[in-house]
C-alpha cells in the first residue's frame, strides 16, 4: 500500500534541529537572514521525493486525481500540514511529528476502508449474477406466457415467475442488510451513508444495485399479472 511504504520512508528520515542563528561579525550582531534558509532541506526534500514516489506513482494517480504535490498532501492531511511540506524550508521535529501522525492515519483509513470496497464488490457481482439469471429466466417465461392461452400452462409459468421474484426480493434483502449493517458500524470516519455517496454520488441514483433489482421486479410482476388477466 502506498501509504504504508510512505511512511516507512517517513520513519527514516531524520527531522532538521531548530536553525541557529548566526552571528554577523561586520555588523557586530546577529544576521536575520541566518535563522531562514531559501531553499529546502535535505530532509523536506526527502519527504517530498518520498511522497511523489509512493502516494504519487500508483498507477491510478493521474486518472484519479492529478493534483500538484501541494495540493494532494493538503487534501490527504490538510492544507497547513500540506503547504507546509510543499513550500516550506525545513523538516522541524514537530512538522516530522505531524506528518508522522497524518500519514498513520491516511494508512489506517485506506486499511479500513479497503476491507470495505472489497465486500461492495462482491456485493455487486452477487446482484449482477442473480439479476443477469432472473431476467433470462423471466423473458423467457414471458415471452412462453404471450404464445399460449391455456390456463393450467398460465399458472405453471405463473409460478416460475413467483420462484423469480422470490430470488429477487432476497437478493434486495441481502443488498439493503450489507448497507444498513454498515451505515451502523463505524468506517473510519466513513459511515455508511457516506460510502455510498462517495461511491455512487455521480451516478443517477444512490443506490445503482438496488434501483436494478426494483426494475427486474417490475418486469417478473408484470409477466406476473399478465398471466393472472390471460386465465380470467
Amino acid at each position: 500500500m502506498a501509504f504504508r511504504r510512505f511512511r516507512t520512508r517517513l520513519v527514516s528520515i531524520e527531522p532538521t534541529g531548530q536553525c541557529a542563528a548566526t552571528v554577523d561579525t561586520s555588523a557586530g550582531g546577529m544576521s536575520a537572514l541566518g535563522t531562514r534558509q531559501s531553499k529546502p532541506d535535505t530532509s523536506l526534500r526527502a519527504v517530498r521525493e518520498a511522497y511523489q514516489e509512493t502516494i504519487m506513482a500508483v498507477p491510478q494517480f493521474e486518472a484519479e486525481y492529478d493534483d500538484s504535490l501541494e495540493a494532494n498532501m493538503s487534501m490527504e492531511f490538510g492544507a497547513e500540514l500540506g503547504t507546509q511540506i510543499a513550500t516550506g524550508t525545513r523538516l522541524t521535529p514537530r512538522l516530522h511529528e505531524a506528518l508522522l501522525t497524518a500519514s498513520e492515519g491516511a494508512r489506517d483509513e485506506r486499511e479500513t476502508l479497503l476491507p470495505a470496497l472489497e465486500r461492495e464488490r462482491e456485493s455487486l457481482q452477487s446482484v449482477r449474477n442473480t439479476l443477469d439469471d432472473c431476467e433470462r429466466r423471466g423473458s423467457a417465461l414471458g415471452a412462453n406466457a404471450r404464445r399460449t392461452t391455456d390456463s393450467v400452462r398460465l399458472d405453471s409459468i405463473d409460478n416460475q415467475l413467483a420462484e423469480i421474484e422470490i430470488d429477487c426480493e432476497s437478493a434486495a434483502a441481502t443488498r439493503q442488510q450489507l448497507l444498513h449493517g454498515r451505515s451502523a458500524a463505524a468506517l473510519s470516519g466513513i459511515g455508511g451513508t457516506s460510502l455510498v455517496r462517495y461511491l455512487y454520488g455521480d451516478c443517477l441514483v444512490t443506490c445503482p444495485a438496488l434501483a436494478d433489482i426494483v426494475a427486474c421486479l417490475d418486469t417478473i410482476r408484470r409477466h406476473r399479472r399478465y398471466c393472472l388477466v390471460s386465465t380470467c
